[in-house]
């Protein structure tokens, strides 16, 4: 009677002309049960690390984990067309209010001063911000780069693939058109509402954009990545 073993051998390095050390062979050796489970381990937790950074706009801009079609250039891109969004989003809260406004139940934070208002307005524009900006972004991870060719599959391919979406190369053009008109159209808009302000107004706004841009980083984004982790079902 013969029985059946299994091993498992890890490699856990590159092979590829281009990658680490360029080769493209490797001596490997069968790893004892106790080794793999750990090194699996291990794997698992520097992949969900990878797909964490890559997931979040604002640090994939420097720590791109790994080969994508959402280039760096685009994901600098989609994060300017957030700061600009946020931008103008913010000076729409603040085009009404008067100046009495912005000093009630003000809270001091070292040189900062804070309000209930300024607040709720840089919450309530990370929340307006995040769904352009996430169209922006699957219309660049979506796009088939215009060298590959979209393949019909079936079978056990279409399970292999599952249901990820695929769009035309020229989608990529469309979130370019967005992010400068994002960028155009908040710029031109928020010099316009800034003649009108005067200083306390302005330091009030410029206080909610910057805490726009920090949801967005340590809350927004974040969040995002959760999400993506546990559907596993974006970029």
């Amino acid at each position: 009677m013969r029985v059946a073993c299994r091993y498992m051998f890890l490699c856990d390095n590159w092979l590829s002309v281009n990658r680490s050390d360029g080769s493209i062979r490797r001596s490997l050796k069968p790893s004892s049960a106790f080794s793999a489970a750990n090194n699996s381990s291990s794997l698992v937790r520097s992949n969900m690390f990878h797909r964490a950074v890559d997931d979040h706009m604002w640090l994939s801009v420097g720590m791109r984990a790994k080969p994508s079609p959402f280039t760096r250039a685009q994901r600098l891109a989609a994060c300017m067309a957030t700061l600009f969004l946020a931008m103008i989003t913010n000076c729409m809260f603040f085009k009404s209010d008067d100046e009495q406004s912005l000093n009630s139940e003000a809270i001091s934070i070292g040189p900062m001063t804070l309000t209930p208002q300024q607040i709720s307005n840089s919450l309530f524009s990370s929340l307006i911000v995040f769904p352009p900006v996430l169209i922006i972004a699957l219309f660049f991870s979506k796009s088939v780069p215009r060298s590959s060719r979209i393949s019909t599959t079936s079978g056990t391919d279409k399970k292999r693939s599952g249901c990820k979406v695929q769009l035309p190369f020229w989608c990529a053009y469309i979130a370019w058109f967005l992010v400068a008109l994002s960028i155009t159209v908040s710029a031109f808009f928020t010099i316009l509402y800034s003649f009108e302000w005067g200083r306390k107004k302005s330091t009030a706004w410029l206080t909610s954009f910057l805490l726009s841009f920090a949801e967005s980083v340590i809350l927004i984004q974040p969040f995002k990545v959760s999400y993506n982790v546990c559907t596993a079902d974006f970029c």
